[in-house]
């Protein structure tokens, strides 16, 4: 399945969010999770720990906080997806 379609609720949210974000977090990073309200945490990796810790191993968003989209490639350690 493809990645936007697995987390369209979740990028929608960060859309929707991006401008508060940015204005108060620029350079954090935001996990989002299904309605759950979006958290912010100072590294990527805290982020995704979190994200497992929380969630389990399920799929998530993990976003840099930043005015301008960036494309990343990564790797998810989801099985079965």
């Amino acid at each position: 399945m493809d990645a936007d379609k697995l987390l369209e609720k979740e990028i929608r949210i960060f859309e929707e969010c991006r401008g508060d974000l940015v204005g108060r977090y620029s350079g954090k990073y935001v996990l989002i999770h299904e309605g759950a309200k979006p958290e912010v945490f100072d590294t990527k990796g805290d982020a995704i720990r979190h994200g497992y810790e929380r969630f389990g191993n399920v799929p998530f968003l993990v976003r840099k906080i930043d005015a301008i989209e960036r494309a990343l490639d990564l790797v998810s350690n989801l099985v079965g997806v």
